[in-house]
């Protein structure tokens, strides 16, 4: 190859995913209802590591059930749906807070709402971060944490 004719060391067996991630991670995943193959594991990775949120596209409700059990023992993790009458409250307080929120059952419509979550449009005031939700500016953590997850096997957004 053309490393090799530079004479450039390389691994023989070089994997991607033994730089962003290790063993221990992943098998606490693989206990946490993710499967074990390498894309599974690469969509584990981008999902926690992105400096974006994630859109998990999951059929067999695999990465729904990974995501709960993964923060099941944060009280503060929320679940919920477009359709849900005070999800727009519940994500505020998870932004404030910190806490992870998922968005589990998406359609092929995002409530345009979540628009300035989705691309970080920040305001900063006093040297602290606000996020526009709708007509309030809410407080963000740098902990918040955002799931996306539908069913549609081949969604067009």
């Amino acid at each position: 190859t053309f490393l090799k004719s530079k004479e450039i060391p390389l691994k023989d067996n070089f994997k991607v995913e033994s730089l962003l991630t290790d063993e221990v991670e992943i098998a606490k995943w693989n206990s946490d209802g993710l499967p074990g193959d390498e894309l599974s594991i690469q969509n584990g990775i981008l999902t926690t590591q992105s400096s974006r949120f994630a859109l998990c596209i999951d059929p067999q409700m695999q990465a729904v059930a990974w995501i709960k059990k993964m923060n099941a023992s944060n009280s503060r993790f929320e679940v919920a749906s477009f359709s849900d009458p005070d999800f727009l409250k519940r994500l505020e307080f998870c932004i404030s807070y910190g806490n992870p929120f998922l968005f589990e059952n998406m359609d092929e419509t995002i409530d345009p709402i979540i628009d300035p979550v989705l691309e970080k449009n920040f305001v900063i005031e006093a040297g602290r971060k606000f996020i526009k939700l709708g007509d309030k500016a809410v407080e963000w953590d740098e902990n918040f944490r955002l799931y996306m997850c539908t069913k549609l096997s081949n969604p067009n957004y």
